[in-house]
């Protein structure tokens, strides 16, 4: 449950870090309590039966008030099936479409923290980790079960025009569980380092990173270098926003040779009152046997809400989407189409549709609805998927 090394003992280090704290700074901690209950229905071409998951998720965080720059954190989770479990959770699995939120109990965060004003900040511990927009390190938030790291994170902004972050990754733990029978789906036994620095004008960044993902459990190592630009459209004044991306990987370890591989992404967006329009492309470079993996992402939140590329085909993936999103009274709405293409290949990966809608309730509670349509292309089966939540943060 916990990573094998005595510094990333996340409960204990916790605990021994409160002890460590005058009474009076453990007497009213900041508490924080998540609920979330979600029904997910699933069709998917090829499997008879149907998937429903009606599943409840609560999150309890404690923090402790702040003693001369050091605080402490820790958060519990549970998610339970509500009913009658028709769906494959991947734990016990079931011939129906997967729902990756299968019931679960445990710690997913235990940290202790040190900062010094908006300067600098480490974390040390079992802790949520979320890199940009989450293209290579993000904490699935959209799953029942979170992913979180157990690392260290330092953060130091010398100056309002610079922010330098680094990384240490000792563990990730999946969404799929702590109590997953397979231990390669419930965790990844990591030596891994993050590198990242930013150079801001303004609304505009320019940003440099590296990583050395170290897998020590599976042959998957691999290191990206890459660049990004984004910030208001030079030249105009009409709410223009752009984002231009590139890296490239190389296999390392383990994961034996491999040809590098390309990333590029480029997206336009102009914000108007209220609303918004975006088109983007990005494309993860394949050569038919390898492709441009980023097996750490916020994936549900790149290449269609369908999930249906959580994994690179080896043909690489080339993703050009619209969209267009904004406010109408109380609610949050949203529609955006993906067209899916092979990298390598001339192959039709298929497209798909996605739509939302959500607003708030009264006091804290909120509701969301969701669909995925997505049309499998050349030899990919046809996917829906509907989703509707109730959750509140207090």
């Amino acid at each position: 449950m916990f990573g094998k090394k005595p510094y990333f003992l996340p409960a204990c280090l916790v605990l021994s870090s409160l002890l460590a704290m005058p009474p009076a700074v453990l007497a009213d901690p900041v508490t924080e309590l998540d609920f979330r209950y979600r029904v997910e229905f699933v069709d998917q071409d090829g499997v008879d039966k149907e998937a429903l998951a009606s599943t409840a998720r609560l999150q309890l965080g404690l923090r402790s008030a702040e003693w001369q720059g050091f605080d402490a954190g820790v958060m519990f989770h549970g998610n339970r099936v509500i009913g009658e479990r028709r769906y494959n959770d991947t734990v016990a699995p079931e011939p129906r479409p997967v729902v990756a939120d299968p019931a679960d109990t445990g710690i997913s965060q235990a940290w202790v923290r040190y900062r010094q004003g908006d300067e600098l900040e480490a974390r040390l511990g079992r802790q949520r980790l979320i890199d940009d927009n989450a293209r290579f390190l993000g904490n699935v938030g959209f799953r029942q079960l979170e992913q979180t790291f157990d690392a260290l994170h330092v953060n130091w902004r010398p100056s309002d025009d610079w922010d330098l972050s680094l990384t240490h990754l000792d563990r990730a733990h999946r969404i799929f569980g702590t109590n997953h029978p397979n231990r390669l789906m419930a965790e990844a036994e990591l030596d891994s380092w993050l590198a990242v620095v930013n150079r801001h004008w303004g609304d505009t960044r320019l940003g440099f990173y590296a990583h050395r993902f170290k897998f020590e459990d599976r042959p998957a190592s691999h290191e990206n270098l890459g660049i990004r630009l984004n910030g208001p459209l030079p030249g105009t004044d009409a709410g223009f926003h752009y984002r231009l991306e590139y890296a490239r990987q190389d296999g390392i370890g383990d994961a034996g040779p491999q040809e590098t591989q390309d990333y590029w992404r480029l997206e336009l967006e102009q914000r108007l009152d209220g609303w918004r329009w975006f088109l983007g492309h990005e494309r993860l470079g394949g050569d038919g046997e390898q492709a441009f993996q980023t097996p750490f992402a916020t994936l549900h939140a790149h290449n269609g809400w369908a999930d249906q590329f959580l994994t690179t085909p080896d043909v690489g993936l080339q993703d050009t989407w619209l969209g267009i999103g904004g406010q109408a009274g109380d609610w949050r709405l949203l529609a955006r189409w993906h067209d899916f293409r092979a990298d390598a290949t001339s192959i039709d990966l298929g497209s798909e549709l996605n739509l939302l809608a959500a607003r708030p309730l009264t006091g804290p509670w909120q509701t969301e609805i969701k669909l995925a349509w997505h049309n499998g292309g050349d030899n990919r089966p046809d996917v829906s998927k509907l989703w509707w939540t109730l959750s509140a943060g207090f």
